[in-house]
């Protein structure tokens, strides 16, 4: 949608506009913390747009725009996050691409930026933020690796499970914890302030079992 009018995503990160959006996605939670009802509009953020930036470049090589002066997002009426409008452009990625260059650059152009501004404006800890996005990334490409196994999807998976590579990346890869067990989130979410289920990889949580699948953030 080239001539959206809705707003950039980076001017969502503008203090007053925020401030605005969070204030009215609070009203669905009365006098709750406030840092978790900006964790939570920021994992619903991240769970609308990273999974059509994702798929796009990783299933269809699709140069998927990630300049988010360029990407617009537009808010509900209880001030969720409801679409995203890409613009109209991006042809077909070149021959030597790959699947960790691409985290890469989602990492560089976006996921640090948006990162780094949303912790400053929100007091909130970027490694908090970092599991929010780390675990819907995860969450999207091992759905999508069971429908549509790709080279690049498949090397962007084993990127971002490599804890010892030394790219910029290293914020979004150490933000969970693998074993043999379970996937657990290095920093909670704080949703259970929010009378909401803790989430299966809730570093707070005794065992996965109790507790729901991480199917979105």
């Amino acid at each position: 949608m080239p001539r959206s009018d809705a707003p950039a995503l980076s001017r969502w990160l503008e203090p007053e506009r925020l401030e605005r959006a969070l204030g009215r996605f609070a009203r669905n939670w009365p006098q709750a913390d406030r840092r978790a009802v900006a964790s939570l509009w920021h994992q619903e953020t991240s769970a609308l747009i990273l999974p059509p930036l994702l798929l796009g470049r990783l299933l269809e090589g699709r140069a998927i725009c990630l300049d988010p002066g360029r990407l617009r997002m537009n808010l509900d009426e209880q001030g969720a996050p409801s679409a995203l409008h890409l613009p109209d452009e991006g042809g077909v990625q070149g021959e030597g691409c790959t699947g960790a260059g691409q985290l890469e650059e989602l990492h560089e152009r976006l996921l640090e930026p948006f990162v780094s501004r949303f912790a400053a404006r929100t007091g909130l800890a970027p490694r908090l933020l970092w599991g929010n996005v780390a675990l819907c990334i995860d969450w999207v490409m091992e759905v999508a690796e069971t429908c549509q196994p790709t080279r690049l999807l498949r090397e962007a998976r084993l990127h971002l499970r490599d804890s010892d590579a030394g790219d910029g990346t290293r914020p979004l890869r150490l933000a969970l914890r693998r074993d043999a067990a379970r996937l657990t989130r290095r920093a909670c979410c704080l949703r259970e302030r929010l009378a909401m289920p803790r989430c299966a990889a809730c570093p707070l949580a005794a065992q996965r079992d109790e507790f729901d699948l991480p199917t979105q953030p």
